[in-house]
């Protein structure tokens, strides 16, 4: 059973790759480049359950890798979560170079 936040996720990321994927190609076409059938095409638009790799070459396949961190984002702003494009910046530690 996945959580209310996996499948909202899911759901817009499958919304997002049906909607760049229209653009170009047809179902049939896009599930030959990665690889799959036409059926785990759709199940990957409906925000279905899919393995992971399948998903992440659909969004190679279609340059949508940004789209996945702005995603994970809104999610984790949706829950109080962190922002996963923030880096981490460290303060300058002052070094005591007194022998």
């Amino acid at each position: 059973m996945r959580s209310k936040q996996a499948a909202k996720m899911a759901q817009k990321l499958g919304d997002l790759i049906r909607q760049h994927r229209t653009l170009h190609y047809t179902q049939s076409t896009f599930a030959k480049m990665i690889g799959v059938s036409r059926s785990t095409v759709q199940k990957l638009e409906q925000g279905d359950v899919v393995k992971s790799d399948i998903l992440f070459e659909a969004l190679v396949v279609l340059n949508l890798q940004g789209s996945l961190l702005d995603e994970i984002n809104e999610l984790a702003a949706d829950v109080g979560g962190y922002n996963a494009r923030q880096r981490k910046r460290n303060s300058p530690q002052e070094i005591n170079d007194d022998f």
